[in-house]
């Protein structure tokens, strides 16, 4: 049996001895518990303390209390009058019930499974004895619905279980097991699937579409716990492009706002084309989960810089302590040609040192200070080290420098921020510090692996991570979640682009990339020949590595997908003597993609960043025009952050791609990928996962 704690254990200990209880009992049985499993009905939320699946014995709610005998005055059917206890009376048969029927109906939008599972509901009061509960006769009020003590134990709860439950004989067969196992576990909002014109052939790109769309979204159990569980205390989410990072984190946020209504939380970001995108999952899981509008005002949308017209982690907290937030186009007037991620860096870093300068005068700081307060702007990002130690010395003496104002902040393409940022972010945060943050693996510049929490957060005077999530929170949520499966991009697609990034094939060899079998496996690849050992590497051995199908979840890599004939190739890479033939080529493929049914924005056209990029997409966007076909250039048209608009087709640098996706992608200028451009200060390792990022962007 799986076990998913969702939320921390009350601290009266009656849930805890319960759930560990339960686990000794059932751990070797088919089925799947959940603590505060969250149902919600309308604008109400139904929490059951616990809830038990079985596959022989059904479904089982338990309302656990953690009182003792004497705080139950008396009982009056439903009724519990209680004594010294936080409300004056409690009807704990009526929540179960109440809870059941929820989780009842929810699986009953499933006809499949109707009528097809045994529902059973009780009381668990762990900390009563039974003759305690005989000695007050409260025996008669309630009869076998209240389990106590001896009723609890392992060994008697397995039993009292299995002995209810053999009145009501449930068989499932395999399939409905498995339905009902996934519908619990949560599923992602489906779209209705495309229509099939009568004029469509039988090979075509469309029939792939509406198969896919056909397919139930179910979370995996790595995503159930990310999507519902809510720690009190940092998380870590580490996954590859396409595992359904951001679309967790809004289902949390919303459950986290639906059940917090007055907590301040943040969803911060760093590609600027996401802000609507968020937005939209966002208010699908309010209204999905709770059947209501998410109040903006309590929840931030925020990319991490903010503007002139958009709010933003860094312009706020700026605002907030009185210093003048700084904008893009004033760092680059201080410091020429720095990109928009140094940039970043450069800005927090300054905030710090104002507030070190103005706030700070502790003997043991004022001479560290001193040596930072008066750098020169092209000084800054070299001193940043220092800065920060500067910065967490002040918070070791408990000088607060910046306001706490956030109870829970959730961090999107975190490998794209830097680590001064990650200090800001705890620093606003109240008491827990709730900061979830998610990185996309082999998606971040220059490396494979991503920097551990002591690297992001530093350490205290005792040498310890200020930031620890290595083992669990008591009551078993994990402090750190690694995602390998990939929903988004089919096999071939995700493994040529790892490929790319690493420079696998490239003359003078790799790059960069992954050398032990263990980190391989992390990234859900399986070794098929050779091995990692000093001995093979010194040879010059081959290793083998491939994606089995339990990490390739994508429908079109699975045995049973029914349109493999309207695929066609998922990879086609074709060479130009000229940027305008491959301008012409593309337009003209497009053109055809939209007679063979697909819709304009169903399409992306990006570019690797080269020379002139700008002019190479506006020329691409008058060659489509020609042919009839609408196209805009994100950034550059309309709104800068929407990423789609329905009936053009979007055309985009890649790094304003990151994040989002389309059926069918075309990536030109592919030859920038080992040429980087020595005026924008370029590697060739920043090419690559460009390319990276422009492969993963396709669902088909």
């Amino acid at each position: 049996m799986k076990f998913y704690p969702y939320e921390p254990f009350d601290t009266n200990n009656a849930h805890n001895k319960l759930w560990d209880w339960l686990k000794e009992a059932f751990n070797d049985e088919p089925g799947v518990a959940f603590y505060r499993y969250p149902v919600f009905t309308g604008n109400f939320l139904r929490e059951p303390d616990i809830l038990l699946f079985h596959r022989r014995y059904g479904l089982w709610i338990f309302e656990c209390k953690g009182c003792t005998i004497n705080k139950i005055a008396a009982i009056h059917g439903h009724l519990w009058q209680m004594h010294n206890w936080h409300s004056e009376e409690e009807s704990p048969l009526l929540q179960a019930e109440d809870q059941m029927f929820a989780v009842q109906n929810k699986l009953n939008g499933h006809r499949e499974l109707r009528g097809r599972i045994n529902y059973f509901f009780r009381a668990a009061l762990p900390l009563v004895k039974s003759k305690e509960w005989k000695d007050k006769d409260f025996t008669n009020h309630t009869g076998t619905s209240v389990w106590l003590y001896e009723d609890l134990t392992p060994s008697a709860l397995k039993m009292r279980v299995e002995s209810a439950a053999q009145e009501y004989p449930q068989l499932l067969d395999d399939q409905t097991w498995e339905l009902a196992i996934k519908v619990l576990g949560g599923t992602l909002p489906s779209i209705t699937p495309r229509q099939i014109p009568t004029t469509t052939p039988p090979i075509s790109p469309i029939r792939v579409i509406h198969e896919i769309e056909l397919n139930l979204k179910v979370l995996d159990e790595t995503q159930q716990k990310i999507a519902f569980e809510i720690p009190d205390g940092p998380q870590r989410l580490r996954g590859l492009a396409g595992t359904g990072k951001t679309v967790l984190f809004a289902k949390r946020i919303a459950k986290m706002h639906i059940k917090h209504p007055n907590w301040d939380i943040g969803f911060i970001f760093f590609t600027q084309s996401l802000y609507e995108q968020i937005r939209r999952l966002i208010v699908i899981y309010c209204r999905e989960l709770g059947d209501r509008e998410p109040d903006w005002q309590k929840i931030k949308v925020m990319h991490s810089w903010g503007g002139a017209k958009k709010e933003g982690f860094y312009s706020n907290l700026a605002e907030r302590s009185r210093v003048r937030p700084l904008r893009l186009f004033e760092v680059q007037e201080q410091i020429p040609k720095i990109g928009p991620n140094k940039a970043f860096e450069y800005v927090c870093l300054s905030l710090v040192i104002n507030k070190l300068r103005d706030n700070v005068n502790h003997p043991e700081l004022v001479d560290k200070i001193n040596k930072i307060r008066d750098l020169e702007p092209e000084d800054i990002l070299n001193y940043s080290e220092t800065i920060q130690n500067c910065y967490l010395e002040a918070e070791e003496k408990n000088i607060e420098l910046f306001p706490q104002f956030y109870d829970a902040l959730f961090i999107d393409e975190g490998q794209d921020l830097p680590s001064v940022c990650y200090k800001l972010f705890f620093s606003t945060l109240k008491d827990f510090k709730r900061l979830y943050w998610a990185y996309d693996e082999a998606q971040g510049i220059g490396s494979l692996t991503i920097p551990t929490s002591a690297a992001i957060f530093g350490r205290d005077t005792q040498n310890r991570p200020r930031v620890d999530v290595t083992r669990a929170y008591p009551g078993g949520i994990q402090k750190s979640h690694r995602m390998y499966r990939c929903y988004r991009t089919p096999r071939l697609l995700l493994m040529t682009a790892h490929a790319l990034n690493m420079g696998l094939a490239r003359q003078g060899g790799p790059l960069q990339g992954v050398t032990t079998r263990e980190e391989w496996e992390a990234l859900g690849y399986t070794i098929t020949e050779g091995d990692f050992s000093l001995a093979s590497v010194n040879q010059g051995r081959t290793v083998t590595i491939t994606r089995e199908q339990k990490a390739s979840p994508h429908p079109v890599d699975q045995e049973n997908f029914n349109q493999k004939e309207s695929l066609g190739d998922l990879l086609i890479y074709k060479a130009f003597d000229s940027e305008l033939n491959e301008i012409t080529w593309v337009a003209q493929q497009v053109a055809e993609d939209l007679k063979l049914g697909f819709k304009p924005e169903d399409l992306i056209i990006t570019a690797v960043g080269g020379d002139y990029d700008k002019k190479y997409m506006l020329r691409l966007k008058e060659t489509l025009a020609e042919l009839g076909v609408d196209s805009f250039v994100t950034g550059v048209d309309g709104n800068p952050d929407q990423f789609k608009i329905p009936g053009y087709v979007t055309i985009s640098n890649i790094f304003r791609t990151k994040g989002n996706e389309a059926w069918k992608v075309y990536v030109c200028r592919f030859h920038y990928v080992n040429q980087p451009a020595q005026w924008k200060g370029e590697t060739e390792l920043v090419k690559r996962n460009e390319a990276f990022v422009a492969l993963t962007r396709s669902k088909v």
